[in-house]
């Protein structure tokens, strides 16, 4: 999901005792500490402690500021020279055009919640911070689950409300969630770029920052896992196959992120709306020294139009995306990995619009015979929203992950699938939607969310699973439900819901039909 509450430092209750003269804190485990510190480097970094005991240490600086003549250059490592620094708030958010928030107040819209209880954060072209969170209290090293966040790579930040690693962390993780430029700032190609893909290089730099200090945080370097949902999956499964991770990844958790397996923009198309971009606010004449000059809100309101129907989305590149998804899969030549991958039920759903029609969603996306046999086989009473949320649920998320999941079990790795089901109490008017998974996943179900006693035990399980699978490459164990790897011959997934079980996946017929021919 994708939103924010401003963040607000915690008040102590009646009963807690706080000393702020001295920086002390109550540990909620009959103990008086002060301030959790770590030593970065040269640096001493400061965080806080919850009343559980669990330290986090918030806006971590990993990279300087891409700003100016640094815009659409590689990062560069943030240097953590002697200094006491505060790790105590997060970072403003990625320049964006707001849509990360605008989605969050959708779906409070159509649940009948009031979206003016979300507000947003800044934004910045100063962005490029991360946040850990860490239980001193389990020892180490510790696996370390590094979170990117979705938003369609235009919008989104690594602090919405579902992202607070605080959870997870009690459960023995080290959490990382990290920010990345978004929008043209992240994604811009460029016949003068001296790189491409930047946003894909600020992920991989972050992931040297947690590879080489998170062991300070109580981290294991070599059981590091890279999860992400949406754009944050692709963006995951994309860093997991770059050269610029450098084998540092040892397992990725993959959440409705699928699409890049029917393609990502080519190279040259990239580049024909990066000199589009140009022209429009510089001219022809123009130069990419020229786009560093202005102003970012500049930039970000020309960008919209320009940009209106592009898929920010890592192109193919020698140095950061040598074969796409699309390529290694026809190619038969998928990398052996430990993934955990899977959508939800209904993630179309709500993006349903008036005008949409299925043979629109199916036209350019599958053969007419695929289309006409997939058409013809759903009753004449059957309603329009749930053909629609069907297909558009197969066509960019659900079928592409089984792809990818076949793809994984050829290559050599093990690829772990689910299906996530799970329908809150009312909003069956958007189902297990895009997104509906991550209060589960981190433990973190919003006030406005209805949360019952099933969606507790959903979350019991869940974190269970995520756990075992970033401390030792498989989600089973601990009498949780079996969790087959999947397999082409047997495929089999895990329905996640009110009673979540193994079962041959439902949808692999639906998916050979849609693109059978």
């Amino acid at each position: 999901m994708r939103g924010h509450y401003h963040q607000r430092l915690r008040h102590f209750t009646a009963g807690s005792f706080c000393c702020l003269a001295l920086m002390i804190v109550c540990s909620g485990r009959g103990e008086i500490l002060g301030p959790p510190v770590v030593q970065v480097a040269d640096s001493v970094l400061v965080g806080t402690r919850d009343a559980d005991g669990t330290e986090a240490f918030l806006g971590i600086p990993y990279a300087q500021p891409p700003v100016g003549d640094a815009r659409w250059q590689a990062p560069t490592p943030w240097s953590f020279v002697a200094e006491r620094r505060d790790a105590i708030r997060f970072a403003p958010a990625c320049m964006q055009s707001g849509s990360g928030l605008a989605w969050y107040h959708g779906v409070m819209a159509r649940v009948g919640v009031d979206p003016a209880l979300m507000a947003g954060p800044d934004y910045s072209e100063d962005c490029l911070y991360l946040n850990v969170w860490s239980d001193p209290g389990i020892p180490g090293p510790k696996p370390v689950l590094v979170f990117i966040h979705g938003g369609s790579n235009t919008g989104g930040w690594s602090y919405e409300p579902n992202y607070h690693g605080g959870p997870l962390a009690r459960q023995g993780l080290v959490v990382v969630t990290v920010a990345y430029r978004l929008g043209v700032f992240g994604w811009l190609s460029h016949p003068e770029m001296d790189i491409e893909n930047p946003a894909l290089h600020d992920l991989a730099l972050g992931l040297e920052w947690v590879h080489d200090h998170i062991a300070r945080f109580g981290g294991d370097p070599g059981r590091i896992i890279v999860s992400g949902e949406s754009s944050g999956a692709a963006n995951a499964l994309h860093l997991a196959l770059s050269p610029l991770s450098r084998g540092r990844i040892a397992g990725v958790i993959h959440q409705s992120g699928g699409w890049p397996v029917d393609g990502v923009p080519t190279p040259q198309v990239a580049k024909s709306r990066g000199l589009a971009l140009q022209q429009d606010l510089v001219g022809e004449e123009g130069s990419l020294d020229a786009l560093r000059r202005l102003p970012a809100a500049q930039i970000m309101n020309a960008s919209r139009d320009i940009y209106a129907d592009f898929q920010f989305d890592a192109i193919q590149d020698p140095v950061s995306l040598p074969s796409t998804v699309k390529e290694l899969i026809a190619r038969d030549a998928f990398p052996p990995l430990d993934i955990i991958l899977g959508s939800n039920l209904n993630e179309s759903l709500m993006y349903i619009a008036p005008g949409d029609s299925p043979e629109a969603y199916l036209a350019g996306r599958v053969s007419p015979g695929s289309a006409a046999d997939v058409l013809g086989s759903y009753a004449e009473d059957t309603p329009r929203e749930v053909i629609l949320d069907q297909l558009g649920t197969g066509l960019d998320f659900l079928c592409p992950t089984l792809k990818i999941a076949s793809a994984v079990a050829h290559g050599g790795g093990r690829a772990w699938v689910y299906r996530f089901d799970r329908v809150r109490p009312g909003f069956a008017a958007i189902g297990a939607y895009h997104g509906a998974e991550l209060p589960y996943v981190f433990d973190t179900h919003d006030a406005w969310l209805p949360t019952e006693a099933a969606d507790r035990e959903l979350t019991a399980i869940l974190l269970g699973y995520w756990q075992r699978f970033a401390e030792r490459g498989d989600p089973n164990g601990a009498g949780a439900p079996a969790w087959p790897a999947w397999q082409p011959g047997s495929q089999q997934a895990v329905i996640l819901s009110a009673d979540t079980s193994p079962v041959p996946h439902p949808d692999v017929a639906f998916c050979d039909a849609l693109y059978g021919d």
